[in-house]
């Protein structure tokens, strides 16, 4: 852990901890970098201000007006996007899981074609929904680069690395434009919040501008100062700085601010703005107190580190507490809630069912509110919608179903298969009635099994999207020939004679089909062209 206490002008603590490479003994040292994460985001909002007070750039206006004829296909609403949406997370799209951290260096692309070639789906109307989105960040990066003609780790190395002098600062996809961070970024390994080494966790994060700067701990800090001084170089009037840190989102209908111009307002003992960040294998935060002029920065080569990055903050800016800004305690509110930033369009869609939760966990900073029709609880970087019983009850038990479905394709062919050796050693060719049927629904329904779980394997390690796109259209195959046997199946029972007992399991038969046929094209697991 790299960790600085701050005001604009001087450091008030600074201190590293541990090791870089433990298995080495490699200690972390002012020399070591580690990566920002979603930090990052601060760079093109930072930017994004700057063309502001050029005059180049509206907030409020429509971002097509800046963006290639038809560069956005995916808008499900009339409601125009703005930068200010951007920046708020409230333009509505769903969350973006393939190729974004990628291993093959060839897979990095220009910013436009990374963008181009995995647009979300617009699932909720713009300022609607507070849905963290770095498909979003990464898209105002781009306008960044086609309202200043360039690109953009080049106009931040112009604009805001040099001017600040932060020399140990990268930003492109494979650090390329820093030797001294592209070669000091080596020596690090990562690990999980256990202390158990990830390997190999550098990774390519192709739209960059959402999370891939890396640095040593004096350059943070440096950025961090900047954001603390009125007379900042970053911007050439006074104005633009004050205007930055005014909000531009809050919690619900109350009157606490939730971001300023995409910087995070974060409850504590004070208000702290600022922004967290996790990367494969790094963890780092960056909180301001405006009003005292302290500043903290932390780095972690742990992923998905909590303790130092959220809660150590608490001995610098204090401990929320609930008396601090309600007052009576708040009731918790019934009903399922989903977190906004998840998928509903496509063949991740069933990671909506892994975002829905029923409790809340004790001592959190949350705003019960409502949006138009929608219910929602607000927290600090996205909210959480309020899930009908209509939709819920009716998802889970399609996947409940389908658990029973393949519980019974299972026994089924372990069944058929005793059957089939008992047959074979007593030399029997008693043929059941439709048993070839009932074997080949069985043999395609457990197909499935091992080719979904292989697919959620590649994506959840960040294999590329092309390498298990067939997967997809394979089960687009293996649907229709599931509908074609179940139709069959209907068609053979009115005509087939045979037992009770069998006329009963060729039943359930066509039924176990039915149910994945509905999964299937519920949860779009057949939507290859969503990846």
């Amino acid at each position: 852990m790299a960790v600085s206490v701050f005001d604009k002008e001087k450091s008030l603590y600074t201190n590293y901890f541990g090791y870089a490479d433990k298995e080495a003994g490699i200690a972390v040292d002012h020399d070591m970098v580690i990566e920002w994460g979603s930090v990052t985001k601060l760079l093109v909002w930072v930017s994004v201000m700057q063309l502001w007070e050029q005059g180049q750039l509206e907030l409020n206006r429509d971002i097509r007006d800046y963006l290639p004829e038809g560069f956005l296909s995916n808008l499900s609403y009339d409601t125009p996007v703005t930068m200010e949406n951007l920046m708020n997370h409230n333009a509505g799209f769903q969350d973006v899981y393939a190729d974004m951290f990628v291993k093959e260096h060839a897979a990095i692309g220009t910013l436009e074609t990374s963008l181009k070639a995995h647009e979300p789906a617009q699932i909720y109307e713009p300022g609607e929904v507070t849905a963290y989105s770095n498909w979003g960040v990464a898209l105002a990066g781009f306008i960044v680069e086609r309202v200043s003609g360039e690109s953009f780790d080049a106009y931040v190395h112009r604009h805001i690395f040099e001017p600040l002098l932060m020399e140990h600062s990268a930003l492109s996809p494979d650090l390329s434009d820093n030797a001294y961070v592209k070669e000091k970024r080596k020596e690090l390994q990562c690990y999980s919040i256990d202390g158990v080494l990830l390997p190999d966790c550098f990774y390519y994060l192709t739209i960059y501008p959402a999370g891939m700067c890396t640095s040593t701990l004096e350059d943070f800090e440096t950025f961090g100062k900047a954001l603390l001084d009125e007379a900042s170089p970053l911007f050439e009037k006074r104005e633009t700085y004050e205007f930055l840190f005014t909000p531009t989102l809050y919690y619900g209908d109350s009157d606490i601010p939730a971001n300023c111009h995409g910087l995070w307002v974060e409850v504590y003992g004070v208000e702290s703005v600022g922004h967290g960040g996790n990367s494969r294998g790094c963890s780092s935060k960056l909180l301001l107190d405006l009003r005292s002029g302290i500043g903290a920065v932390v780095m972690t080569n742990q992923y998905g580190e909590t303790v130092y990055n959220s809660k150590m903050m608490e001995l610098i800016f204090g401990k929320f507490s609930e008396e601090q800004y309600f007052d009576a305690p708040r009731e918790e509110p019934e009903g399922v809630y989903c977190i906004a930033r998840t998928v509903r369009e496509g063949p991740f869609k069933l990671i909506s069912l892994y975002h829905m939760f029923s409790e809340l966990e004790p001592g959190q900073f949350w705003v019960a509110a409502n949006s138009g029709s929608t219910e929602k609880l607000c927290f600090p970087y996205t909210d959480c919608v309020r899930v009908p019983s209509r939709q819920y009850i009716p998802e889970l038990t399609l996947v409940f179903l389908w658990l029973a479905v393949l519980l019974f394709t299972v026994v089924s062919l372990l069944v058929k298969l005793v059957r089939s050796i008992v047959r074979r050693c007593k030399k029997q060719d008693n043929r059941i009635p439709m048993g070839r049927w009932s074997a080949c629904a069985a043999i395609v329904q457990a197909v499935l099994v091992p080719l979904l779980v292989w697919m959620a394997l590649c994506a959840a390690s960040y294999k590329l999207s092309s390498s298990y796109l067939w997967g997809f259209i394979l089960v687009g195959i293996l649907t229709l020939v599931m509908a074609g046997l179940a139709i069959y199946g209907i068609a053979a029972l009115r005509k087939t004679d045979c037992s009770k007992k069998r006329r009963f399991y060729n039943l359930i038969t066509v039924l176990s089909l039915a149910v994945t046929v509905v999964n299937i094209l519920y949860w779009n697991l057949f939507m290859f062209w969503y990846i």
